[in-house]
Formats: structure tokens, C-alpha cells, sequence
């Protein structure tokens, strides 16, 4: 039976391939997301769009009146002078939005670790958006909690290509899960074409299995034609500084070394049980090769004058 689904963050990695998948499915869409050409994209392959802020309630709530369910998430802002702030007064819009258009169904995109309530970096935004959801009467929201995601390895294209080598803060030899963005949009599309369960649940997504950062460089330097290329584990201090001269908030960054700490000390992303129902099927050799390997070479080619 077709449906009228609401998905904000529509123009994301996520939202975007999710709003495909459910047109596939033959429901109604509406994409919410700042206007961009994206936003046009979307609304040419079929897709109604709503274009605004999430900040803006009155906006929010006429966007979701009347929808049979929606998929919920808190876009990143990577340049936001607070970034805790600024999620909580996005969350905060949500949850009122939620409440007042009394919609009574919706997926939430969270995260690994978001059960903690602290030294976990930016997850605790989503911790906190997880409480807020959870305290409307009447809605019936399963969170998503996904590990950590293979896009968010693009971000080193950059420093290979100029440096030759790959690194981060992150520790070479600790594993934790990695999951691609298509299979965040596949599930939550499952969960929204076949129903949303009755009360308020979580889902973990690990993706195929966990990996180090030396494992994952292995990888995609096979990808990229380069095997030898080396992983490099960064002091903190300096990993920061990298993240700011990306462009980076200082308490963007900030949060993201509170995370990587908590990988290299604590390792909060293996305290869940790996089972079928949460192990999601591309494995990073397939980002690498369908995803990653492409990304690299565009990034090489020269800009036309």
C-alpha cells in the first residue's frame, strides 16, 4: 500500500538514496532539506520537496501534518561554533514539529554508541535527540544506530594524494565496525515501506565486519593502484589542527578527537553483539572499489578553465 513518507535531510548521503528506494517502492515523498540542485534532483525524479530550515517549526510541522511516517535525522553542521548546541536546538525543532503534527510513525537516524551518555564525541547529539523522541506520547520511532561510516573515509582522498599516505588520530591497529550509507537507506526504507513497529526500539547496523584503519588503508590503496600505501596514526593536537585547516569548527574537531579517544582507549564501538540481523551486506572491498577508487580519481583530474 502506498504511503506519504516525509524524509528530512533529503539532499544527504543517506536521505537522498533512501527518497530513490521508497519512489521504487510507489510512495508519496516529500523531501525536506535546505534548496540546492540537489533538492531540484530529487524533485525531478519524483519526489515533492519542501525546502527550509529545520530550525524553523512552523515550517517543520506543516511539512510533516498529515505524513503516514517519516525518516527523522539531525544533519551535520561540521562549522557550527557549538556543535552540541546547534544539534540540540535542530532536535529540539524536530521533536516539537513531531509532537504538534502529531505524526505517529518514523525511522530516526542515531548512531553506535549513542546508549552513552557521555565520551563519545558528537554522538551524544543524537543520544540526546534519541530521549527527546522518546518522551512524545504516541509515536512510534525505531532509532537506527549504524557504526561508523565508510564515506566518512572520502575526507582522506585529499591528504593521499598530497602527502602519499593515509592517517588520522585514530589508533592502526584497533577494529571497529564500518557500514556504507546504502545500507542505512536499505533498512530504513524496509522499515518505512513494511511498518514501523508499535513503541519506541533501536536497530544497530554494523555493516559486514569490523576493520582497522591499517586494514582499510590496505584496501583502498589496492583500489587506487597504490599497495604500499601506508597508514599514519597522528598526535591528537595535530589531528585537530588538520581538521581546522579542512575548515573544521574548533569544537567540531573537538568532538571528533573525543570520539577517536574513545575508539583508542575505550573501543565504545565493540561493546555490541554482531548478529545477522544487524551485519549489512557491502563490504568495504565494494566501497572501494565502487565508491572510494572513483571518488579518487575524479579528485585527480584537473579543474577545466
Amino acid at each position: 500500500m502506498s504511503k506519504h513518507i516525509v524524509v528530512l535531510g533529503a539532499t544527504g548521503q543517506i536521505g537522498s538514496q533512501l527518497i530513490h528506494l521508497l519512489l521504487q517502492r510507489g510512495h508519496r515523498v516529500t523531501a525536506v532539506a535546505r534548496s540546492s540542485q540537489r533538492l531540484d534532483a530529487l524533485r525531478a525524479a519524483g519526489a515533492e520537496s519542501r525546502a527550509g530550515d529545520l530550525q524553523d517549526t512552523a515550517f517543520l510541522t506543516d511539512a510533516l501534518r498529515g505524513a503516514d511516517a517519516a525518516f527523522l535525522m539531525l544533519p551535520p553542521h561540521v562549522t557550527a561554533p557549538d556543535n552540541l548546541a546547534h544539534q540540540a536546538a535542530v532536535g529540539e525543532s524536530v521533536a516539537a514539529a513531531v509532537r504538534a503534527a502529531e505524526l505517529r510513525y518514523a525511522v530516526n537516524l542515531s548512531s553506535i554508541g549513542a546508549e552513552l551518555e557521555a565520551g563519545t564525541g558528537p554522538i551524544v547529539g543524537v543520544h540526546r535527540q534519541e530521549q527527546r523522541l522518546n518522551a512524545i506520547d504516541g509515536l512510534n520511532v525505531v532509532h537506527l544506530r549504524p557504526a561508523y561510516f565508510m564515506e566518512n573515509l572520502l575526507s582522506s582522498i585529499g591528504l593521499i594524494q598530497g602527502m602519499g599516505i593515509n592517517g588520522s588520530a585514530t589508533r592502526p591497529d584497533v577494529a571497529f565496525p564500518m557500514i556504507a550509507t546504502q545500507d542505512i537507506a536499505a533498512r530504513a526504507a524496509q522499515l518505512l515501506d513494511a511498518g514501523v513497529p508499535t513503541g519506541k526500539s533501536v536497530q544497530l547496523l554494523l555493516g559486514p565486519r569490523d576493520y582497522t584503519n591499517a586494514e582499510a588503508t590496505a584496501i583502498f590503496g589496492r583500489a587506487i593502484g597504490r599497495p604500499e600505501l601506508p597508514y599514519v596514526q597522528f598526535p591528537y593536537e595535530q589531528a585537530k589542527q588538520g581538521m581546522m585547516g579542512a575548515g573544521l569548527s574548533e569544537s567540531m574537531a573537538d568532538l571528533y578527537i573525543e570520539m577517536t579517544r574513545g575508539i583508542n582507549e575505550e573501543n565504545f564501538m565493540l561493546h555490541e553483539v554482531r548478529t545477522a540481523e544487524n551485519t549489512t551486506p557491502t563490504t568495504l572491498e565494494q566501497f572501494a572499489e565502487q565508491v572510494f577508487a572513483p571518488a579518487f580519481r575524479k579528485a585527480a583530474q584537473p579543474v577545466a578553465s
